[in-house]
């Protein structure tokens, strides 16, 4: 009997250690899984902002009013960058001191091939279009993804001056005998005309303009309402014909990233050299730090005084959480903006707090310096 009472107990103690071993490993196994999501989360999100951001300005304008290669200038401006506060929290009232911010962008993010008109007739522009080699889009589907209502059309003269407008409307001709596809697009106003000594504008019949598509795209957080505390990282395209980047295009907005905690952009570093000959990098840590008397460069906005053509390169850091939360791990509230972000309170509820994941990247902006812009 004795001996019968040790064995129980030996084999109780060896079941026991064996349940707590297996429930450790399984915590941590699902903890490890969750940290690899989240961490797959943020490279990817990170990767599509890397791509988008240093792409902002390519065969675009950094901005229109102070660019003298826009003429003439569009009836509302057309700025290169902007950052402004804003973006979706999951339970603010516990997860203080995180307060998102947002990014628009302007480029031709959609076909990085220049095309060529055949001819401008008041507000209708004609391609000469052309084979598979030459890029032309060879389907009507394609034609109109990149020519989309609410982009706009830059056409560049012999003398190099740009000219912005919003596309209308768009009909693709498709290839018929010996003729390659081609197509015309129906801008919002008519193409300006050069009247020499002024070249701003089309001269003659617009054969042989450069043209491609240059709009608007917006990365912010925005709330996933099939989950509670579940916030995303979307990628938006704005109609600009209007001026105010007020309407999201149908259809265009795509989840970069799930599970998102917070969106900085931090160290923006500009050129405040006002001649354009000898750059002169100042750095400033947050968008509200201190400027330079009367140059507001830190005021990324659409306002007529912000100047985003002098931004160079700009930091920014994207920080994901684990799905659910780690008992084991105890929520501390974040205590300033500038301090890391390591704990999220996902339900108030359950004891614990989730994981966060954060990747940062200085990206650059080679399109504002190549147009050096002043």
């Amino acid at each position: 009997m004795v001996e019968l009472l040790v064995a129980s107990t030996i084999a109780m103690i060896l079941m026991v250690s064996v349940y707590s071993v297996y429930t450790i490993s399984t915590r941590g196994y699902r903890v490890q899984q969750q940290f690899m999501g989240a961490m797959q989360q943020a490279r990817f999100g990170m990767g599509q902002l890397q791509r988008d951001i240093s792409a902002a300005g390519f065969l675009a304008t950094p901005m229109s009013t102070a660019d003298s290669s826009v003429c003439p200038k569009p009836t509302t401006n057309l700025p290169g960058l902007a950052i402004v506060k804003g973006g979706a929290v999951g339970e603010p009232t516990l997860n203080l001191k995180v307060e998102p911010q947002q990014i628009t962008l302007f480029g031709a993010f959609w076909s990085p091939r220049i095309y060529f008109t055949q001819s401008v007739a008041g507000n209708v522009v004609t391609f000469q279009g052309g084979n598979l080699a030459s890029g032309w889009p060879q389907t009507d589907d394609e034609f109109r993804r990149i020519f989309l209502p609410g982009r706009f059309l830059r056409l560049v003269n012999a003398d190099q001056f740009e000219m912005y407008i919003a596309i209308s409307s768009r009909t693709f001709i498709p290839a018929a005998g010996a003729n390659p596809p081609g197509g015309t697009v129906t801008l919002v106003s008519p193409v300006p005309v050069a009247s020499p000594p002024d070249f701003c504008g089309v001269q003659g019949f617009g054969v042989g303009l450069e043209a491609n598509v240059a709009g608007y795209v917006r990365y912010l957080l925005v709330a996933d309402p099939s989950e509670p505390a579940k916030v995303d990282l979307i990628r938006q395209e704005l109609d600009g014909s209007d001026g105010t980047l007020a309407t999201v295009m149908a259809q265009s907005t795509i989840r970069v990233a799930e599970y998102v905690a917070d969106l900085q952009f931090y160290d923006f570093a500009l050129d405040v050299d006002r001649t354009g000959r000898q750059p002169t990098i100042g750095v400033y840590p947050t968008l509200e730090g201190a400027t330079p008397a009367g140059l507001q460069p830190l005021v990324l906005n659409v306002s007529a005084g912000s100047r985003p053509q002098d931004l160079r390169f700009v930091t920014v850091k994207l920080t994901t959480r684990t799905r659910d939360e780690d008992e084991s791990f105890r929520f501390v509230q974040r205590t300033a903006l500038d301090k890391p972000l390591d704990t999220y309170e996902v339900d108030p509820a359950m004891a614990g707090a989730a994981h966060t994941v954060s990747l940062a990247a200085r990206i650059g902006f080679p399109s504002f310096q190549v147009r050096n812009v002043k």
